[in-house]
């Protein structure tokens, strides 16, 4: 008989707090000089590095300082759109609502996350982390979707 590993509501709240306590403290713990306080326009960042790999070969470093904070975005959110969709999914709640649910909270975190960097001298308050983080709740509510209908059994 295999053996079934329950995780109670009480530990799912308190790893979401911790989710939110995370991405807060790496909100604020990643500063750096800023030129502006906002950065209005959508994928700006993409439309930068498709035109620079068109136009000639990029370097590494290039490279990472575009694409590294687009994955860093997705992973920050991942966690939350997982916990959150395992802390609001049930039975009696179509699936459907309960991703639409978990979008519109992790959107709603980002768009205070990021009113919230447009105060803070060091930070940029950039419509693309909205994007990057919404779509990383959208990985997280898949993740946890998912979980429900894969097992794993070790013998």
């Amino acid at each position: 008989m295999p053996a079934q590993v329950v995780i109670r509501r009480p530990v799912t709240v308190l790893l979401l707090l911790a989710t939110i306590v995370v991405i807060a403290t790496v909100t604020v713990w990643m500063s750096g000089k800023s030129y502006a306080n906002l950065d209005p326009i959508p994928f700006d960042d993409v439309r930068f590095l498709i035109h620079r790999v068109e136009a000639r070969p990029i370097s590494t470093h290039i490279l990472a300082v575009l694409v590294v904070p687009i994955i860093a975005n997705v992973l920050l959110f991942l966690p939350f759109g997982f916990f959150l969709f395992i802390l609001l999914y049930s039975v009696e709640r179509p699936t459907m609502q309960t991703y639409i649910l978990t979008i519109l909270i992790g959107f709603s975190l980002s768009l205070a996350i990021e009113g919230w960097q447009y105060f803070l001298p060091s930070r940029v308050a950039d419509i693309n982390d909205v994007i990057w983080n919404t779509i990383g709740a959208v990985a997280g509510a898949c993740l946890g979707h998912a979980r429900l209908r894969v097992r794993f059994e070790f013998e």
